[in-house]
């Protein structure tokens, strides 16, 4: 079962660019790439970046902090051992853009903090 979300418009978030949201208290970086837009947890697992800063390319972010890449189309931690992120479907409808929370429920480290 899906529960969509409304996070922003489509215009709030430049192309090859990041923002943060706030979903139930969680924080997902909604990122607007050539390949559209994606959504993953916004806390990166190594010491806690805003992967919503980093840098865009293709379909990954780069933390801002240390450079940890993720893959922006599964969470996944592309140059380190580390644990990923969650990742979320997303839908564009009518120049909004939309999150599904449901994965919101079943992914509890969304709320804790970075591994150490």
């Amino acid at each position: 079962m899906s529960r969509w979300v409304e996070v922003c418009a489509e215009e709030d978030v430049p192309r090859l660019e990041g923002r943060r949201v706030v979903i139930e208290g969680s924080n997902i970086g909604i990122f607007n790439t050539e390949e559209g837009f994606f959504a993953i947890g916004d806390v990166c697992p190594h010491k806690g970046g805003p992967l919503s800063d980093g840098d865009v390319a293709a379909t990954t972010v780069s933390c801002p902090l240390h450079a940890r890449k993720i893959e922006l189309r599964s969470g996944e931690v592309t140059n380190d051992s580390l644990p990923g992120v969650p990742a979320f479907p997303v839908k564009l409808e009518d120049g909004k853009v939309f999150v599904d929370a449901e994965e919101l429920c079943v992914k509890p480290r969304m709320r804790g903090e970075a591994v150490a």
